[in-house]
């Protein structure tokens, strides 16, 4: 009996190492196909919007990318990033980026690239968290954690995006309001936007400022206005600034005074708020009924529940 119990656990045993083993090599042969199809050397390259941010003097930035120790890893990464096939999904991560207000000058490839880290970061992870508790390991957790990872990545930056155009969208009607109320006083669309936009010391919480500030960069460096403010809408993708930037058109093609259409905007952006907030109540008030008929039927079974098993089991009478 002894010797069979032996026997048993020595095949466990050799089985399970054989299992790791065979996970090991197989993990080291796709890294090193990996090495093998992108081991030449590259360096990223500048976007745009980066390259302009240096030529106008300010810092560049310093990232993963630009670290001498992890820019071998990051290179793999960012080659399988541009040679992948996904238009549609870079555009997204390129809008989102650009909504966001291009942190440290990410392009697409290279935002895709840092999810891919994140996802095999966490694939690793779930990897090492199987074999602490079931000794063995498999390639669905890494699978698993590196979708994961890569959703959740993009998720963050979708939320940042969003945040920051709904800060955007509070502050616009009243950033409007105070342009119109410079130009009122005898200043030029110019001169108020650069008297709102004065340094203060929540700018960096502020992103309405830092997009009226590239607004007026562009018209000093010669962009007529009515593109400017188009590349404004590109920016923050969103239906009051649309409005904004139609009206103003609209407004210089009839000659009719700016001031007024500013005004006439901000308060059309007012009461546009005002409804969304009523719509946003009404739906509240119909989804929290769900909750409350739960609380009441809880409620309900507290106080009859004993009297309905009773008579469940001893009958009526």
């Amino acid at each position: 009996m002894t010797n069979s119990i032996t026997t048993i656990l020595a095949a466990d045993m050799t089985g399970g190492f054989w299992d790791i083993l065979i996970s090991v090599l197989l993990f080291a042969m796709v890294f090193m196909v990996i090495i093998s199809v992108f081991s030449a050397r590259g360096s990223v390259t500048l976007s745009p919007q980066r390259a302009a941010a240096i030529a106008t003097g300010h810092t560049d930035r310093k990232t993963i990318f630009e670290n001498p120790i992890f820019r071998p890893v990051m290179w793999i990464f960012l080659s399988i990033a541009f040679s992948l096939r996904l238009p549609g999904t870079k555009k997204f991560i390129k809008d989102k980026i650009i909504a966001a207000g291009s942190p440290n000058y990410y392009t697409s490839e290279e935002y895709l690239a840092l999810s891919m880290l994140a996802g095999f970061g966490l694939g690793v992870v779930l990897m090492i968290g199987r074999f602490i508790v079931a000794g063995d390991f498999t390639l669905l957790g890494l699978v698993a954690g590196f979708v994961v990872g890569v959703a959740l990545s993009i998720y963050q930056l979708t939320d940042k995006a969003s945040t920051r155009l709904m800060k955007i969208t509070k502050q616009l009607p009243y950033a409007i309001d105070l342009i119109a109320l410079a130009m009122g006083s005898g200043a030029t669309f110019t001169e108020a936007v650069k008297t709102i936009t004065r340094p203060t010391n929540d700018d960096e919480d502020d992103p309405l400022k830092v997009e009226l500030r590239a607004l007026l960069a562009e018209i000093d460096l010669g962009t007529p206005r009515r593109e400017a403010l188009i590349s404004m809408t590109n920016r923050a993708p969103l239906e009051s600034i649309r409005g904004l930037v139609a009206s103003v058109t609209q407004a210089e093609e009839l000659g009719t005074p700016l001031e007024k259409v500013l005004h006439d905007q901000a308060t059309l952006m007012r009461m546009h708020r005002s409804v969304r907030a009523e719509n946003k109540a009404a739906v509240a008030s119909v989804r929290i009924l769900i909750p409350c008929l739960l609380l009441v039927v809880a409620v309900m079974l507290g106080i009859f529940g004993p009297a309905i098993i009773r008579t469940m089991q001893e009958g009526l009478f």
